[in-house]
């Protein structure tokens, strides 16, 4: 696996898991690494990115590892925005309880 060179920005909650499973005619013992706080990492391709979270599957050497992250979004929301967004829910699902005779 190739070094993902992680540089924390923050306390990263780091939780560990072994899947048993059976990936075509191979069963392997999946070691999850889920990583849960701001931190830097390496991609595959070699390109550094920021994220919110990241997770490796490592099936051994045959099959290989996985990374999934979530690149983090530096875009503030307003209250105003929130109360926006929480109103317009609130539309869409009276519309839709009243479509359907519920309400």
């Amino acid at each position: 696996m190739q070094d993902l060179n992680i540089e924390p920005l923050e306390e990263l909650v780091v939780t560990t898991k072994i899947i048993h499973e059976k990936i075509g005619r191979h069963e392997v013992d999946t070691i999850m690494t889920r990583r849960k706080g701001l931190h830097w990492l390496t991609e595959m391709s070699g390109k550094r990115v920021l994220v919110d979270e990241s997770a490796t599957m490592d099936s051994g050497e045959k099959l290989g590892t996985t990374l999934c992250f979530t690149p983090h979004k530096d875009i503030e929301v307003s209250e105003e925005e929130r109360a926006a967004n929480r109103e317009m829910i609130k539309k869409v699902a009276t519309k839709v309880m009243i479509d359907m005779g519920i309400w």
